[in-house]
């Protein structure tokens, strides 16, 4: 039962941490480098790879404070697992975003999630 309230305490904080940490520097760079983002009204390729790198760093971050809320007493594995499958069950039904992206950059961000969440679950648990 208690392990049970840490992994969803994790997820919860792991989540919001990586979508608010994302959002804050989407619309940082779209604030200030707006020509970086949008040309001719579609969205650049380069734009497409920094928000890629923007992702794997927030995942970390993420994955780092769902690490810190569990621990090593209350199953690590399984929240890091949680953790990517949440992250990626959103990515992956947000279709509007999705079409914007391309599969290609659906295919890295979910690479990055992977990577970006382990990075931090490692990082907390070495």
């Amino acid at each position: 039962m208690i392990t049970g309230a840490f992994l969803l305490v994790a997820i919860v904080l792991g989540y919001l941490l990586t979508v608010g940490l994302s959002m804050a520097a989407t619309f940082s760079i779209a604030r200030f480098l707006p020509d970086l983002v949008a040309r001719d009204h579609r969205i650049t390729s380069t734009y497409k790879l920094l928000q890629d790198g923007v992702w794997l760093v927030c995942t970390a971050v993420g994955g780092f404070a769902a690490a810190l809320v569990l621990g090593t007493d209350h199953s690590p594995w399984i929240g890091s697992l949680s953790l990517m499958a949440v992250l990626m069950g959103v990515l992956w039904t947000n279709t509007w975003e999705m079409r914007q992206r391309g599969v290609g950059h659906q295919m890295l961000m979910s690479l990055a999630t992977v990577a970006g969440v382990g990075a931090g679950f490692f990082l907390r648990l070495r």
